[in-house]
C-alpha cells in the first residue's frame, strides 16, 4: 500500500510540474491577418504607351491644350493640379475615351489598362456584388468569395446589390478586380478615397512592386511622397505648365 501511495504521489507531482511548465509558456499574440495586395500584370506593352500630338479640346468654357506628350512603358507619372485644371480630361484623351477637338491621340495596341473608374462601371449595380465580380473576372464562386474576403468584404456584403455598397466597400471591390485581372498600365484617379490606413499602406506596397506603367492622380500628399515616381506633369487651366523628370534614387 505504501508503495502504491508513493507512486501515486510521485505521479501527481509529475503532473503538477508539467501543468506548471505549460503555465510558464507565454504564447505569442497571433498577428492580425493582413491584406497582401499585388496587381495582376499583363505582358509588357510596346515602348510607347500613349502619345498626344498638338491635342486640343474645347468643351463649353473649358479648353485643354494644345498638348504634345509621350508616355513610355514603365513610366510612373503623377498628374497634378488643382480641381478643374484638366487632369481627368487629359486622362480620358490618353485612354482613347474622349476624342480631341484637334490633334492626334495614340494609345498603344498592346496596352492593357486597369483603372478604378472603369472597374466601378464594370460592377453592375443591378447584380449582387458576387455575381458582378464573377462576370467581370470569370472566376468561380469559391475563388471570388476568397479574393473579396481578402479585401474585408464578407458574406453579408457579397450577396447585396452592388449599388447598395458603401463607397469604401465598392472601392475595395474594384481593387480586388484590378488584382484579379492582368494590366500593364494602372490608371489611379484618387485611389485612396474611402480606404483605411492599412489598405492605403498595402496599395503603396503594391504600386512599388508593379512593373508596368502608372498614371496617378491624387491630392493625397502622403501617397505622392511614398510612391516611387519617375515623372510629374502639372496642369493649370488646361495647359501643361510643368513636366518634371525625376532621377532614380
Amino acid at each position: 500500500f505504501k508503495i502504491n501511495q508513493t507512486e501515486q504521489l510521485a505521479g501527481k507531482a509529475a503532473r503538477t510540474e508539467r501543468a506548471m511548465e505549460r503555465l510558464e509558456v507565454i504564447e505569442e499574440p497571433r498577428e492580425a491577418w493582413q491584406l497582401r495586395l499585388v496587381f495582376g500584370e499583363a505582358p509588357r506593352s510596346g515602348a510607347v504607351v500613349a502619345r498626344l500630338t498638338s491635342v486640343a479640346l474645347q468643351r463649353g468654357d473649358f479648353s485643354l491644350g494644345p498638348i504634345d506628350l509621350a508616355i513610355g512603358a514603365g513610366e510612373r507619372i503623377a498628374l497634378v493640379g488643382s480641381n478643374g485644371s484638366g487632369k481627368t480630361t487629359l486622362l480620358q484623351i490618353l485612354l482613347g475615351r474622349l476624342a480631341p477637338t484637334s490633334g492626334e491621340a495614340y494609345l498603344g495596341p498592346s496596352v492593357v489598362v486597369g483603372e478604378l473608374e472603369q472597374g466601378r462601371l464594370q460592377l453592375s449595380d443591378t447584380e449582387t456584388l458576387l455575381e458582378a465580380f464573377m462576370h467581370a473576372t470569370e472566376m468561380k464562386v469559391p475563388e471570388a468569395r476568397t479574393l473579396l474576403a481578402k479585401f474585408g468584404i464578407g458574406a453579408s456584403e457579397v450577396n447585396r446589390p452592388t449599388g447598395s455598397l458603401s463607397p469604401g466597400e465598392r472601392t475595395r471591390a474594384v481593387l480586388a478586380l484590378l488584382m484579379a485581372r492582368g494590366t500593364n498600365c494602372l490608371v489611379l484617379d484618387e485611389p485612396t478615397n474611402h480606404l483605411d490606413l492599412a489598405a492605403i499602406e498595402q496599395l503603396e506596397i503594391a504600386l512599388e512592386s508593379f512593373a508596368g506603367t502608372v498614371l496617378l492622380v491624387t491630392h493625397d500628399r502622403a501617397l505622392l511622397s511614398n510612391v516611387r515616381l519617375t515623372r510629374s506633369i502639372e496642369l493649370k487651366h488646361g495647359k501643361v505648365v510643368a513636366d518634371r523628370i525625376f532621377s532614380a534614387s
